[in-house]
């Protein structure tokens, strides 16, 4: 036989300790009303059979109990407890009067617990026990020989009148008629209640599953990314955050945005003055820390908006600290190229006119008779 899945046995272990303590809460129940019906008018009930039943109960009870994780394993043994409660019902009416006894509603009890547990099928099966149970009860006590079924345990017998065989068949028909409706209705809202319970239980892992892809997401992210309150406070704070401002996730929650990151006063108040429409505000400034480090933080803070209109705020941020490392190098090297190209121009520039000198004055030096001096 295979292994029902965890939360099958688990849910089933629940609804048979349900059902135990149940039955010692009615056994109980029903003990105490008939002490409480003696001591007012004794003689109602005939308290030597009315007790032993009860005493069976609670020992069945207990029993069960011991048994249960046999019983786990071995379902069908639910579908004999059911099938017992029921026997035990129809002594009851028959210690109680038979056809006249005021027990009859306890056919309920096990037919809704066996649609409880066993779904339709169950609740069906306790219900013909049911039915044949009583139908015999209270067919012996009118086709049966003379004192077949006739009550000893009484005081006073005299009070008991069997109705007319015509009222007997229709109480019998009526109520084998309600064992079964029950059935069939507590049936199939047990089956329901398993089917939504079951479409519950998927579309909750379904949703813990698309929790755990939106954290792996977020957690993925190269970039820090904080939701906060409407008033600052961080209510997430993902892995890249953590790394670039070398918080804890854990110390940081339920914190001021304003302070883990610590944001400039006056961007603070511009935050809470500027969101009335949806466009960010970026910041960069010097972050330090929680090692002493000083880095730059490039931020955009956004407004969280959520259906019932703002929900917070939004912050993405990244380390630029090597990025605006490279952007100063390369504009020192545009300079640097600028100023190159502006020395080979002026180079340029004074070049030609001293090579024309130079070239004159090689002319007048071949031309001219010219001294020493």
């Amino acid at each position: 036989m295979p292994r029902a899945p965890e939360h099958e046995r688990v849910e089933f272990r629940r609804k048979a300790i349900w059902l135990i303590a149940s039955r010692a809460a009615i056994s109980t129940l029903l003990l105490g009303s008939a002490i409480l019906g003696q001591f007012r008018a004794p003689g109602t009930l005939p308290m030597d059979p009315f007790a032993a039943l009860i005493g069976i109960t609670f020992a069945l009870t207990v029993l069960y109990l011991v048994l249960l994780p046999v019983i786990e394993r071995r379902r069908w043994l639910v579908d004999v407890q059911l099938g017992i409660d029921a026997l035990i019902v129809s002594a009851f009416i028959y210690v109680t009067g038979g056809v006249t006894s005021f027990f009859a509603p306890l056919y309920v009890l096990p037919i809704i617990a066996g649609s409880i547990l066993r779904q339709r099928r169950g609740g069906v099966l306790v219900a013909c026990v049911s039915a044949a149970a009583y139908a015999g009860v209270v067919g012996l006590q009118y086709l049966g020989p003379p004192g077949s079924l006739e009550i000893h345990w009484f005081e006073d017998a005299s009070f008991i009148l069997l109705p007319p065989a015509r009222v007997a068949e229709y109480t019998v028909a009526l109520n084998v008629f309600w064992f079964f409706a029950l059935a069939v209705m507590a049936g199939y809202l047990a089956e329901s209640l398993r089917s939504a319970g079951a479409r519950l239980e998927q579309a909750s892992h379904e949703i813990a599953d698309l929790q755990a892809f939106s954290q792996h997401i977020i957690d993925s992210l190269i970039s820090g990314l904080a939701t906060t309150s409407p008033e600052g406070q961080i209510l997430t704070f993902n892995r890249a955050a953590a790394t670039i401002t070398g918080h804890v996730v854990t110390n940081v929650l339920r914190k001021t945005i304003f302070e883990v990151l610590q944001l400039p006063a006056d961007y603070e108040q511009s935050l809470h003055l500027s969101f009335e429409g949806t466009k960010g505000r970026r910041l960069d400034y010097q972050y330090t820390r929680s090692d002493g480090t000083v880095i730059e933080l490039g931020l955009v803070a956004s407004p969280l908006t959520m259906g019932n209109g703002r929900g917070g705020f939004l912050f993405t941020f990244q380390d630029v600290t090597e990025t605006r490392r490279r952007d100063r190098e390369m504009r020192m090297q545009q300079r640097l190229a600028a100023l190159g190209e502006m020395a080979a121009g002026i180079a340029h520039e004074i070049r030609n006119p001293l090579a024309s000198m130079a070239g004159s004055i090689q002319v007048l030096r071949e031309e001219l008779p010219l001294t020493e001096e």
